[in-house]
């Protein structure tokens, strides 16, 4: 892997983790079972035009939901 590619890809990973802990942050208080993910998540499903199928965005959105939750 070229370096350029590789650094671009190490400061792609430290946003993501950057969002998902501040996802979590914000989720801190909102119960797991909340009715209005499931809409948010098929309203993003409607807007997305990029390469990832529609279900491996809906498990990837699981397992950050599922992450995000308190132990």
């Amino acid at each position: 892997m070229e370096p350029a590619l590789r650094h671009q890809l190490s400061a792609l990973d430290r946003a993501l983790l950057a969002l998902l802990n501040e996802r979590a942050r914000l989720l801190a208080g909102v119960a797991g079972d909340d009715p209005g993910r499931a809409p948010a998540v098929d309203d993003l499903l409607r807007r997305h035009a990029g390469p990832f199928e529609p279900a491996a965005i809906r498990a990837v959105f699981a397992a950050v939901d599922r992450g995000c939750r308190k132990p």
